[in-house]
């Protein structure tokens, strides 16, 4: 790692123990450090850690940083307010609801409107979706579908809420355990939930294992796990959630994570946590840095990443699969991009010249030279380290 990198991680520390210690930022470039935080979503922890240790080189700087610390507060405060508004909303129609993610991994933080999340989570029976859709057009949201089909998202201005039938974990070898989303909740109220700490902090990983295995994941992600189960140490069984990650094939992604966050975080790691490699755990520490918040969502490194995901199935071809994937979508990404299609398998065909049709009207052949040049290479060896950390498919 370098210097900007270490500093950054030492400020969050700080944030992480409850300011044990004063982060240590000598010969660091502020200007480094400021573009890092913000592609990491942590520029308001950051801001509000140097000014508690006046730790600002000049006025300048310090103007410079505490807008963003401004910006942050109001811009949660204001996504805390929609999403209990659109509790209440769901309450007066009769809808049990569960939140999760983000605003529920905002309230183990110290300063909880110092994580930032950018959409309200919420899950719904199955049986309310259709309710909802009609409430939220009503309303004047647009609506649209994301994630094969199982989340349904609106939008309206600022305002961002994904309404989940189930959870959506394709990438576990066992997805039974999360088919019992609505037996481990703990009640609000009448009609609102929120996951039973352990179960959620099993989706949590989980989650992160996802955008690990696809376009990658932030520190922000990494110190969400920290401080969740700083939080909630006491109703959490970590070798239950061990034994249940390991069931769904996790386990040993979950040792990495809670090593990850012992090194970074001062986390107080169980005393079964297995150490990393040092090779793997450098390459880990290059890995988390490469992007952003959600990785490196470049148009290059997406098609690397889906082309590393088609040689996983250890089919002859990959590149040629991963190619017609992309014109031949299967149904539940042609749902997602196409959502007059929803619940209408039959229709596959006539979804697929739609889909081919708009292919060359909007002119998004230039896909096809990124889709045709992804580095076989690069997928092989990304495809060797996500092994060793323990993200499998």
């Amino acid at each position: 790692m370098n210097n900007t990198q270490l500093v950054l991680i030492d400020i969050l520390r700080s944030f992480a123990t409850d300011y044990s210690q004063k982060p240590n930022i000598e010969g660091v470039d502020t200007q480094a450090l400021f573009k890092l935080s913000k592609k990491h979503s942590v520029i308001g922890i950051v801001a509000h850690i140097l000014d508690k240790f006046d730790l600002f080189e000049s006025e300048e700087v310090r103007a410079k940083f505490m807008h963003e610390y401004d910006r942050t507060v109001m811009n949660m405060l204001s996504r805390e307010a929609s999403a209990m508004s659109i509790s209440a909303q769901l309450r007066s129609l009769s809808i049990k609801h569960i939140l999760f993610k983000g605003m529920m991994v905002s309230a183990a933080y110290p300063i909880p409107y110092l994580r930032t999340y950018g959409d309200a989570d919420i899950v719904i029976p199955k049986q309310d979706v259709e309710k909802l859709r009609d409430y939220m057009k009503s309303k004047g949201y647009e609506h649209s579908l994301a994630d094969a089909g199982v989340v349904n998202v609106f939008k309206k201005n600022k305002e961002h809420y994904e309404f989940h039938k189930n959870l959506n974990v394709s990438n576990l070898t066992d997805k039974s355990y999360f088919e019992k989303l609505w037996e481990n909740v703990t009640s609000r109220d009448e009609y609102t939930y929120e996951f039973e700490h352990n179960f959620h902090l099993c989706y949590l990983i989980t989650h992160l294992e996802k955008h690990v295995y696809g376009s990658g994941a932030g520190l922000r992600m990494y110190l969400d796990i920290a401080l969740y189960i700083k939080k909630y140490s006491e109703s959490l069984d970590l070798l239950k959630v061990r034994d249940d990650l390991s069931s769904m094939g996790l386990g040993t992604f979950f040792n990495t994570v809670l090593y990850i966050c012992n090194k970074w975080f001062a986390f107080p790691a169980p005393d079964w946590v297995v150490p990393l490699e040092d090779e793997v755990y450098n390459n880990m520490c290059d890995f988390t840095f490469s992007g952003g918040v959600f990785g490196d969502q470049s148009a290059e490194k997406i098609a690397e990443n889906a082309l590393r995901h088609n040689m996983s199935t250890g089919k002859k071809n990959a590149r040629v699969r991963f190619f017609l994937e992309r014109i031949f979508p299967p149904f539940s990404e042609l749902e997602r991009m196409y959502p007059r299609y929803s619940g209408k398998p039959l229709l596959v065909p006539a979804a697929w010249v739609n889909h081919i049709f708009h292919f060359f009207k909007d002119k998004k052949y230039g896909r096809v030279k990124v889709i045709t040049s992804a580095n076989t290479t690069e997928a092989q060896i990304k495809k060797k380290f996500l092994e060793s950390i323990g993200s499998v498919h």
